[in-house]
């Protein structure tokens, strides 16, 4: 949920809560100051009554200009004695001029004569309908509140919404920042103390995990120059041995072994290499390159080398995919998707490769479940089975794609692995 929606719901929610318990004291606080007023003229008027019935005047008369009613009657003692001698009430009382029952306030009095004759005086007025009025109360608030949430709504596109931005643009220029490519300066127009602050806080983070990547980088690279020169010299001392012809037949195959050792060690040093030279952006040079054309170069080749397995390849073209980058990285991209189709189909299995003006996607046939789509262009990432590679094949993909802006992708598809190149999303110089 989006920050400004969730303000909206916790302020809707609070204000109803607010409004509901406000509404509740607002009522019964008007039903007080109501009863308050009420019972001041009942009581004066039962007073009157009192006063007058143990003088022995006579009672006063109902005058048409209150709406005071009032009955005196005698009751027991053991009726006196049950009940609280002063009682205010809310009841439905027959009203006379009127003909029908009303909602009405009335106070009781209990009291007493010389003679200890007990007497109850009950007067009582016509009243508001206390559940109209709690009902025109409901409604008014609930319009009230209504309202009030539609302004918060106005005020939460308007204001809330042009304050977010300077979080919006930090957010944007986030998805669009990439670690070891030239990225734009973070947006910093902004009053807002905090996002000031999460700006300069995140440009720090972004440096230093720049200068780290840039050390890595150089580290990388570094090394793979250095360890060059002594496996190439290692690799001839080894084969000299070879043909030296002195080795038992023992001592050859272990030397083979070393050797075929450390030809891996050798391939890793060059991938890491040309990763290292990849991120450093030192393929410069684009032309636009044929893409069904480097396949039809590479095919045959591939094709030889992986005889043995009796794979079966079905090339369907309906256009040629042209893209603008270094040709020696195009060819190392078709390269690589060749030869992960090759390594991992099964053996009597098949390779589909179609290339259109969109796309070039290479499919294989291989383990029948799909690949961890998260961890396959990882480096070092092994699939089951297939520990003896080197782990960097995808991982070269994936950065020669990211240089260009070419898109790649995997999908398992009708029972075949599908790796999916798109067209350039941007050209390089």
């Amino acid at each position: 949920m989006k920050l400004v929606n969730l303000l909206t719901l916790r302020l809707s929610v609070i204000g109803a809560l607010v409004f509901a318990f406000w509404a509740t004291l607002f009522y019964f606080a008007i039903i007080d100051e109501i009863n308050d007023e009420v019972d001041d003229s009942l009581e004066d008027h039962a007073e009157t009554v009192i006063r007058r019935s143990l003088a022995g005047e006579p009672l006063p008369d109902e005058p048409a200009t209150t709406n005071n009613q009032y009955y005196l009657h005698e009751v027991s003692a053991e009726y006196a004695a049950s009940r609280s001698h002063i009682r205010y009430e809310d009841n439905e009382v027959y009203i006379k001029d009127k003909n029908e029952f009303e909602p009405a306030r009335t106070i009781s009095y209990i009291f007493n004569d010389d003679q200890g004759r007990f007497f109850e005086v009950v007067v009582f007025t016509p009243t508001i309908d206390k559940a109209d009025l709690k009902a025109a109360v409901a409604y008014w608030l609930a319009a009230l509140y209504a309202a009030i949430v539609a302004c918060i709504v106005v005020v939460d596109r308007r204001s809330l919404r042009r304050g977010m931005r300077p979080l919006q643009a930090i957010l944007a220029w986030l998805d669009a920042y990439r670690l070891g490519e030239r990225n734009k300066e973070m947006p910093q127009n902004t009053s807002v103390t905090e996002f000031r602050r999460l700006g300069e806080a995140i440009s720090r983070t972004t440096k230093r995990n720049e200068a780290l990547f840039e050390e890595q980088k150089r580290f990388t690279a570094n090394a793979s120059h250095e360890l060059q020169t002594p496996l190439a010299v290692i690799q001839s001392r080894l084969e000299m041995l070879l043909d030296d012809g002195q080795l038992t037949e023992q001592q050859m195959g272990e030397v083979v072994k070393a050797l075929h050792t450390l030809k891996a060690l050798a391939r890793t040093n060059r991938s890491l290499l040309l990763l290292s030279k990849i991120a450093g952006g030192q393929f410069t040079s684009t032309e636009a390159v044929s893409m069904a054309g480097t396949v039809d170069r590479l095919l045959p080749d591939m094709e030889m080398i992986y005889a043995h397995k009796g794979i079966t390849v079905e090339r369907r073209t309906d256009g040629d995919l042209v893209l603008n980058m270094d040709e020696s990285l195009a060819t190392t991209l078709a390269t690589n998707l060749l030869k992960n189709a090759f390594t991992h189909a099964n053996r009597g299995g098949r390779i589909t490769i179609s290339i259109s003006p969109a796309s070039m996607a290479i499919a294989n046939t291989g383990q029948d479940t799909p690949l961890d789509g998260q961890r396959i262009f990882e480096r070092f990432y092994h699939t089951p089975g297939n520990a003896s590679s080197t782990g960097l094949g995808l991982s070269i993909v994936q950065a020669i794609c990211r240089l260009y802006g070419i898109s790649v992708d995997y999908r398992f598809e009708r029972g075949m692995h599908v790796f999916n190149v798109g067209s350039n999303s941007r050209q390089k110089p």
